[in-house]
């Protein structure tokens, strides 16, 4: 196999993570509110509904498969990463002598996992090829699946210990909680960390919740626009169904992108404390994926159906939009940034 220093190895598991994100979330994030909507009234939809949900959970196989992808792992070798990123991730759990299903599972661990079983079998590099199928599951699936469950739950206090501090904000005044929110989750929606895990660790509600999605809103809008300087049409609206980890990779090796992103958190949690924007903490970490925010937003609301209609549009559009604009343009004119910073690498 090809030497590769450790920048290069994280960039593979980075961009082999965001094409598994990309592609389990995208289905449900375009038909999951419609087929439900649908399916009060046709059977047929209902089921869809549970299909494009059930996708989701494929999320840490994906992540496990693309990776495997990006460093030209045989069939044999991908089916043992893939089965490790599965147990590593703690999307399937036992439960009182079931196994139950749980989310996506711990994506930090899933890439941790992953991680370490390619390491184990580029270093095993198919040494006994008379008995690769034997051992190839045991050290690339059984070993770092182990390792994986070892190391889940002191991953996940990560997320925890995050939680604690957002949680603090709470009890800040409300203007100063909402711009602090909605740039804390700008920024963690664009790592590996999970929004909705955090959201549901402190059960953020009411404005905190308006908060974390007019956040990240914000981070959408920031990168769509700085996708649309340098990749096709469909990618840059892609990252309105996929999300901001579409583009994790991007942002992980040039953190220079946080600044555009907070100041867009900022400004669009101002105008969420103006406009009194809230939600609950089922859609708190979601922003306008599946129109999760507006949809919770809107129903809080008191005032006519068509003045809500249009704080909607200023808050989840044109404010996050036009900062986006304003300061794409400040920053690649000043050099702080070049527009290349929002290639998206599709891994082919």
């Amino acid at each position: 196999m090809e030497k590769m220093n450790s920048k290069d190895f994280m960039n593979k598991i980075l961009q082999g993570a965001a094409m598994g994100i990309v592609v389990g979330l995208i289905p449900n994030a375009i038909f999951g509110e419609i087929f439900k909507a649908l399916g009060s009234h046709f059977a047929v939809f209902a089921t869809l509904a549970g299909i494009v949900f059930a996708i989701q959970f494929t999320v840490p196989v994906l992540v496990g498969m693309f990776s495997s992808l990006e460093f030209k792992l045989n069939g044999l070798q991908m089916a043992s990463v893939i089965g490790a990123a599965f147990i590593g991730s703690g999307a399937a759990r036992l439960v009182e002598g079931a196994w139950v299903l749980k989310g996506t599972g711990d994506l930090i661990n899933t890439m941790l996992t992953v991680a370490v079983a390619i390491l184990i079998i580029r270093w095993y590099n198919n040494r006994i090829p008379n008995l690769a199928i034997v051992i190839t599951p045991i050290i690339g699936g059984v070993i770092p699946g182990f390792i994986g469950l070892l190391t889940l739950p002191y991953v996940g206090k990560i997320t925890g210990l995050l939680g604690s501090l957002i949680a603090n904000f709470t009890t800040l005044q409300p203007l100063l909680m909402m711009i602090l929110i909605a740039v804390c989750f700008a920024l963690i929606i664009v790592t590996p960390l999970s929004t909705v895990a955090i959201a549901y660790a402190i059960s953020l509600a009411g404005l905190g919740s308006g908060a974390a999605n007019v956040g990240i809103a914000a981070t959408v809008f920031t990168l769509a626009y700085g996708s649309s300087k340098v990749n096709n049409k469909g990618t840059t609206f892609a990252l309105f169904f996929a999300g901001p980890k579409m583009l994790m990779p991007n942002y992980l090796k040039n953190p220079i992108m946080s600044l555009p992103i907070a100041i867009n958190a900022a400004v669009t949690g101002v105008v969420a404390y103006i406009f009194q924007i809230q939600g609950t903490t089922a859609s708190a970490g979601f922003g306008i994926t599946g129109l999760a925010g507006p949809i919770n937003a809107y129903s809080f609301m008191t005032a006519t159906p068509v003045v809500r209609i249009i704080i909607l549009l200023v808050q989840y559009l044109v404010v996050p939009l036009g900062i986006a604009m304003v300061t794409h343009t400040i920053f690649t004119k000043m050099d702080l940034y070049k527009n290349e910073i929002f290639t998206f690498n599709s891994g082919k």
